[in-house]
């Protein structure tokens, strides 16, 4: 893939679908050509490529906020 070819960064504070990891996050920064993104609802960074990145769909971010209810819910009854 040459330079031209390559997908727009996105926008920091964007929530986009990291395709490779079937996982939700907010953009955080863009370093180097790696995008550093983080679940919506905190925990820690993990870095990402553009070509594997995608805008989220509204399914995707009601994904993600059901996700962590559940977790937060578990975590709860322990």
């Amino acid at each position: 893939m040459s330079a031209h070819d390559q997908p727009p960064l996105p926008a920091i504070g964007a929530l986009v679908l990291d395709a490779r990891r079937d996982r939700v996050g907010e953009v955080m920064d863009v370093i180097c050509g790696r995008v550093l993104l983080r679940d919506p609802a905190g925990g820690r960074e993990w870095e990402a490529l553009p070509c594997d990145l995608r805008p989220a769909t509204t399914g995707d971010a009601l994904r993600a906020r059901v996700a962590d209810a559940n977790d937060q819910a578990a975590r709860s009854r322990l």
